[in-house]
């Protein structure tokens, strides 16, 4: 008895939350979720967090981030 009670809250709070979260996008003037991906995500970039795979070659090959040869918009990180 307890655990259905506690698994009806836990839907009803969810759905509550979901609900929320469509109605935010559909009131933004975008009306799109945040880019998450680090190589995509211009805040990461200000703050100088790259995609993994960037910073493997920046170290393995002592390169500078603002370098030619280093793309900070890494397409095959998902």
């Amino acid at each position: 008895m307890v655990f259905l009670k506690l698994l009806l809250l836990s839907i009803g709070l969810l759905s509550i939350a979901m609900l929320g979260f469509s109605i935010n996008i559909l009131v933004k003037k975008k009306g799109a979720f945040p880019e998450t991906r680090v190589g995509h995500n211009s805040e990461m970039r200000k703050r100088k967090i790259y995609c993994i795979k960037t910073e493997q070659l920046r170290i393995d090959k002592g390169l500078d981030i603002k370098s030619k040869h280093v793309s900070t918009n890494c397409d095959g990180c998902v």
